[in-house]
């Protein structure tokens, strides 16, 4: 697992993406209470932090890394 480098907006965003099953800017926008050219930015800026070239790779990078789980609280 490497050190996640999503900011906590980029991870709600793949959070989103996840719940919604989708990568739709106006529909995550409506979901996020962002507009739709904020949620396009957070992917451009979610990809290049990722050196992807797509928003499904970007989100299939951040699951397989860990990225979108909630952390277990230590006792």
């Amino acid at each position: 697992m490497y050190d996640n480098p999503l900011t906590p907006a980029l991870s709600n965003l793949m959070k989103a993406c996840q719940k919604f099953k989708t990568t739709e800017s106006k529909v995550l926008a409506a979901h996020l209470n962002k507009s739709p050219a904020t949620v396009r930015t957070e992917f451009q800026r979610a990809m290049a932090l990722m050196n992807v070239n797509c928003r499904y790779a970007a989100l299939k990078k951040a699951e397989e890394n860990g990225w979108l789980e909630v952390p277990s609280k230590q006792h």
